[in-house]
């Protein structure tokens, strides 16, 4: 199995490393979130309180052979856990239980609509998940704090470049603890992510021959520990690096590992909770950049992504109410939710009905 707490994106934990690409929307004037998604009837959440796990169950989706991307409808789905989330993995399922190939999946996030991201006033990522992510947990006395009444929106895409059809299920295995369940409770720890492409808007950049370098600046909202680090990128991606612009350091880098064709197969992530992690300061810009080098005459078929994903220890830090009329947390919903319906109707078909999906 495969799978990857982005850090929270994929580092190591829940991280947002196989970011969502949205194509920017004409917003308009538009001023007001939109509604959130009123159904879920393709998301299923079920508990396993005998050994703190839950699944959020996605699907069933029908991938034809050969078949281009598929995004389903975003998913509003609650969350009910009263205490820490620790890690999850995933795996693609028939419905009868059996594992399907990993590369079934492209990504999925999970963002929180009601808590804001650390260096932008939109939606929280909290955790991603791509074929090229490998499976990571944090240590239990770390955890990302949920409650009752949690709730995320689940965005996905699916791709068959298999010779066979599939009607595929996506199982989400949530690790998590309540209070009380240990010596100590966990102590606070936030996912955040951070794209190249900066908070809004268009993920994807082209990757014509020869060396593409894509960079973001910005700042955290309040200060922090940074504890653990991850990153996505698509083939001929070089490296990825998070700098710490006012100081003149550099925070992380990462080669990805790739196949005997070149192909990506994971970023390699950094953790840094044994030391201690490293200090992030709201007064510092940070810079997120990377390098593409196309050895081909032709762009890139899938174009560049470059996103971090990390986890950020930050227990005492108050962190500013959210506005959910601010402009980019408007746009960002806009696109999240809208994108699916962008797609072609040529990208694969969805079954609403459940047979089972186990």
């Amino acid at each position: 199995m495969k799978s990857a707490w982005k850090p929270w994106q994929q580092a190591a934990i829940l991280g947002s490393m196989a970011a969502l690409a949205v194509t920017a929307t004409d917003l308009s004037g538009q001023t007001e979130p939109p509604p959130l998604p009123d159904k879920n009837d393709l998301v299923r959440f079920v508990d396993y309180p005998d050994r703190n796990e839950a699944e959020l169950i996605v699907g069933p989706v029908h991938l034809p052979a050969n078949g281009p991307h598929l995004r389903p409808p975003v998913q509003l789905a609650g969350l009910p856990i009263q205490g820490w989330l620790h890690g999850f993995s995933w795996e693609m399922r028939d419905a009868q239980g059996n594992p399907l190939p990993d590369r079934l999946l492209h990504h999925v996030n999970l963002i929180d609509p009601d808590n804001r991201e650390l260096f932008s006033p939109i939606a929280r990522r909290i955790l991603a998940a791509g074929r090229e992510t490998q499976e990571e947990r944090i240590p239990r006395f770390l955890g990302y704090p949920l409650g009752a009444d949690s709730r995320v929106l689940i965005s996905s895409m699916f791709a068959n470049p298999l010779e066979e059809d599939y009607h595929a299920y996506l199982h989400i295995t949530l690790l998590y603890s309540h209070e009380g369940d240990g010596l100590v409770s966990p102590r606070d720890v936030y996912p955040f992510y951070i794209d190249v492409m900066g908070p809004v808007g268009e993920k994807e950049f082209p990757v014509p021959p020869g060396t593409t370098t894509m960079a973001w600046e910005g700042s955290p909202v309040i200060d922090g520990r940074l504890l653990a680090v991850g990153g996505h990128l698509h083939n001929y991606g070089s490296w990825i690096r998070f700098e710490n612009v006012t100081e003149d350091n550099v925070l992380w880098e990462s080669e990805p590992e790739v196949d005997d064709n070149g192909e990506v197969l994971s970023v390699p992530t950094g953790k840094m909770w044994w030391r201690g992690g490293l200090k992030l300061d709201k007064s510092h810009t940070y810079r997120l950049v990377v390098q593409y080098d196309n050895p081909t005459s032709m762009d890139a078929m899938d174009g560049g992504m470059g996103a971090l994903g990390g986890i950020v220890y930050a227990q005492d830090a108050e962190w500013p109410e959210m506005n959910k009329n601010d402009p980019a947390y408007v746009e960002d919903l806009i696109n999240t939710l809208e994108k699916p319906n962008q797609a072609d109707h040529s990208h694969g078909g969805m079954e609403h009905q459940h047979d089972g999906g186990r």
